[in-house]
């Protein structure tokens, strides 16, 4: 584990958490990997969930080898009885539940018109029945504990304008941003808080974008977002540093969403000026 002196407090240490989707995928950004070493790096106690047994192991090792507390529990959580069981296992394990992160998503793509019904099916499942059946489970046990809590889940740009081909992703991920603000007016009353993160184009990570280097992504004003901006930003939401922000969704993109439409540049500029 990290030494932590000199850095800001972020009042996780002895929290419990879970983490849905927590394993990694090496063809994909990694976010469930690198958001549960961060949690742990914190001080929370976690619980781990994930479909697949060989990156349950993986994830479990990796955050038990930093120091960390990890419980593993294998799980489909786009099941209702499922998901119940994974938290019912973690509040057992751990002793209850103070804040949850889903990170279970995936996108099929194709023509709106070529979409099929089971593609439809699986991206709602995936993205947003999966969420709605954890944070149902998880209220619950915190409304029962009476302490309070944090839910974060990963929503998406796309669902925030146009998600071309595919399209049930971007409904799926417009339902999470719904579900987080209606989650939030329900819960907060209990303290509990509920938030969203939308990354722009992660894609596999961009482990290799440079550190220091502004500006040369077409996409993006800033730059490219990578998979620990996205973690930074969860691990934020779930600490008492946001302790008054809810029903919020944070994209992290590097400015991709707000340039204008016009596409104007620096070169166009001198004929601009004419008119």
């Amino acid at each position: 584990m990290s030494d932590h002196s000199g850095l800001i407090d972020l009042g996780l240490a002895g929290q419990r958490g879970l983490v849905a989707g927590a394993g990694y995928r090496r063809t994909r950004a990694g976010h469930g990997r690198l958001t549960s070493l961060r949690l742990a790096e914190a001080g929370v106690a976690l619980a781990l969930v994930d479909l697949d047994e060989e990156r349950l192991t993986e994830i479990v090792k990796e955050v038990e080898g930093a120091g960390g507390t990890a419980v593993p529990i294998l799980a489909d959580m786009t099941v209702a009885s499922e998901a119940q069981r994974a938290v019912d296992e973690a509040v057992a394990a751990l002793g209850g539940l103070d804040l949850c992160v889903n990170i279970i998503g995936g996108g099929k793509w194709n023509k709106l018109v070529d979409f099929t019904d089971e593609d439809w099916q699986w991206s709602l499942d995936n993205n947003i029945t999966n969420v709605f059946y954890l944070y149902r489970a998880v209220a619950r046990q915190m409304i029962e504990q009476g302490t309070g809590g944090s839910l974060v889940a990963i929503a998406s740009v796309d669902g925030r304008h146009s998600s071309s081909f595919h399209s049930a992703y971007g409904v799926a991920k417009a339902g999470v941003i719904s579900l987080t603000w209606t989650a939030a007016e329900e819960l907060g009353p209990h303290g509990i808080r509920v938030n969203a993160v939308a990354p722009g184009s992660v894609g596999n990570g961009n482990y290799d974008q440079p550190e220091d280097q502004f500006g040369y992504d077409g996409v993006s004003p800033l730059a490219a977002p990578r998979a620990i901006d996205i973690a930074n930003t969860i691990l934020f939401l779930s600490s008492p540093l946001a302790g008054r922000i809810t029903g919020q969704t944070i994209l992290v993109e590097g400015g991709a969403t707000f340039k204008s439409p016009w596409g104007t540049t620096e070169e166009a500029l001198d004929f601009l000026k004419t008119f």
